[in-house]
């Protein structure tokens, strides 16, 4: 996209934002007497409360200052007697937990992922609506079909508005192409977003649309041109990060789609508990720090915003010798402190291709041929890595194939040997596919794991059945080995990738079963309280906020989530129906608004 284009469309997002009144996204109007009154100190009490501290894993009482902070921990009497004129909020037999928090996810995608039809192989339960799973491609191309249609039917809609989708997967729909989309519509411009985010297709209207052609593709060079088919239509990994994005993203990020998504997404993840997440690889444009401020930064949102710069974009633009200093350029756009900021000296690298995709690297390929794809090849991944390791960076890498694993093992050995550190904390994303050997070198090299559990639930059973075969789609996300290790393993949704749901993710590494019913090898499974714990305190040491966030201790932020059930007690296959009453913030109250959903 050209700067003025880019500069012209977040401006109008930033003016039609600050023409909504604040009311406008407060999550819900709260009456917390108990919380805002003149009283220094309120008092937790009455219910279950779980501190995720090893040391006192249970307490009567949690007192927290006006200020958000936690100043004491125990019984209910010492509270009393230590905080006698502090505001009393009884728990009515609710339990009381450390804040969710979602490791990864990714704003912007959820913003707009989920504010436009969504044609998904599972059912997606938002705020106000609920798009019905989709199977089958006779079923995929009725519905995007009928959105069409539905588009036509609108006086609100041109004939040649766009049609966007987001959901698209063959394994689940068949297969799609450009000429297949131009049969729905000859005129109309249409994007399919694919279910992983990293691959579009569109008719030859939308190529039109965009001005798109061989030649403006092979201007690119050949790493991104090959992950182009144009006769198909098709983009994916660096064909459309690096080459279609841009082209796309004034026509997709509208002032109106960016608000509403943003908005939406703040209330999903806190009707879900979330009192903090981070994005690994954000880009924003500085034209957009206003917007993000205004809602992810309002009084009236419960959670802290926190970003990871990526690697990819300021390698390909600034190259070796200059990506260390595009990196840490790009984190200066927020202030270092408050609610929305960049973590300081941390960094994402991209390894292989998308999971939902199958395009990660396999060790012995797929059992139909196909191949899979690196986003950053092994040789970029060494250059990156080192020049980071060495400025004492913790490493986020993107990495879904056991032969990335394979790769990033030996990277990981040849910088402890190089330049040995120690506390590195360097950090394996997603994880789907590995051995029980690779995880066992990795416990010895000190990494640690964030993995999405999803992955299993979602797409084991048909990973079975195409790509991978059953020994190894049934055996992804191998927890139970890394728990044996003693590996500090957290949790997260990759939003839009996953419900960004700790309970529904907890249960789903906790239980392996599938969006069908089946349980895929049991004997991987993470235990109920490692699950939980990688939802809280081992979420917060993957960041190195293990001294503020993850568990009720005094001196921590007072981050609490509040359930209508203790989650140790219930039945392990009911822990993700749990209801959330609402979370505390920086000890501030915030219920849950109950929405009828249609």
């Amino acid at each position: 996209m050209k700067k003025e284009t880019k500069d012209k469309c977040f401006k109008q997002l930033a003016s039609l934002f600050m023409a909504f009144s604040y009311s406008l996204f407060s999550l819900t109007a709260i009456s917390a007497d108990s919380i805002q009154s003149s009283a220094l100190y309120s008092t937790y009490s009455g219910g279950d409360i779980i501190t995720m501290e090893q040391a006192q894993p249970k307490a009567e009482a949690v007192v927290t200052s006006k200020d958000g902070k936690i100043v004491f921990v125990g019984d209910k009497a010492d509270a009393d007697k230590k905080f006698p004129n502090s505001d009393q909020v009884n728990l009515a037999g609710k339990t009381l937990m450390p804040g969710f928090i979602e490791q990864h996810l990714h704003p912007i995608l959820a913003a707009l992922t989920l504010s436009i039809p969504v044609i998904a192989p599972e059912e997606w339960k938002l705020p106000n609506k609920v798009w019905p799973a989709v199977l089958g491609n006779e079923h995929y191309i009725r519905a995007l079909t009928n959105a069409e249609a539905a588009m036509k039917d609108s006086v609100q809609n041109e004939n040649d508005e766009i049609l966007w989708t987001w959901g698209y997967n063959s394994y689940f729909h068949g297969e799609i192409s450009r000429d297949i989309l131009d049969r729905i519509s000859a005129t109309r411009p249409i994007a399919v977003w694919h279910r992983s985010a990293h691959e579009f297709y569109l008719n030859s209207a939308m190529v039109d649309r965009l001005q798109i052609t061989q030649k403006d593709i092979d201007k690119t060079g050949s790493s991104v041109a090959r992950q182009i088919d144009l006769r198909r239509g098709h983009f994916y990994e660096s064909g459309s990060m690096i080459y279609l994005l841009p082209k796309l993203f004034e026509h997709l990020a509208t002032a109106e789609r960016m608000v509403f998504g943003l908005k939406q997404m703040v209330e999903l993840l806190h009707m879900r508990g979330i009192t903090a997440y981070n994005e690994p690889g954000a880009y924003i444009p500085p034209d957009a720090v206003g917007l993000y401020t205004a809602i992810l930064g309002a009084d009236s949102t419960p959670m802290y915003s926190f970003f990871t710069p990526e690697s990819k974009l300021p390698y390909y633009r600034a190259g070796k010798e200059g990506v260390a200093a595009e990196v840490e350029k790009s984190t200066q756009i927020f202030p270092g402190n408050g609610k929305v900021r960049f973590f300081e000296k941390q960094v994402k690298i991209l390894m292989d291709g998308a999971i939902i995709s199958q395009l990660m690297q396999m060790k012995e390929g797929y059992i139909d041929g196909h191949q899979g794809e690196w986003i950053q090849n092994p040789q970029e991944v060494e250059a990156i890595t080192k020049i980071f390791w060495e400025k004492g960076y913790q490493i986020h890498v993107h990495v879904n194939g056991d032969l990335g694993v394979e790769e990033i093992i030996k990277i990981l050995k040849k910088r402890q040997q190089e330049f040995p550190r120690e506390d590195h904390r360097f950090t394996l994303v997603h994880f789907a596919n590995s051995t029980d050997d690779q995880i066992r070198e990795l416990k010895k090299l000190g990494a640690i794991i964030s993995v999405n559990p999803y992955y299993v639930t979602g797409f084991g059973e048909k990973f079975g059945e195409f790509g991978l075969g059953e020994e190894r789609a049934h055996a992804m996300v191998r927890l139970a080995t890394i728990e044996a290790e003693n590996i500090s393993v957290s949790l997260h949704s990759d939003l839009p990738m996953a419900p960004a749901d700790p309970l529904f993710l907890a249960w789903s590494a906790a239980t392996r079963r599938t969006n069908s019913g089946q349980i895929l090898r049991a004997d991987l499974a993470l235990s109920r309280d490692a699950a939980l714990r990688a939802i809280t305190i081992n979420a917060a040491y993957s960041w190195q906020m293990e001294e503020s966030l993850g568990s009720i201790k005094v001196g921590k932020i007072a981050n609490f989530t509040i359930l209508q059930q203790n989650p140790y007690s219930v039945e392990l296959e009911l822990l993700k129906d749990i209801p959330v009453y609402g979370t505390v913030f920086e000890g501030t109250l915030f219920p849950v608004r109950q929405r009828t959903q249609q």
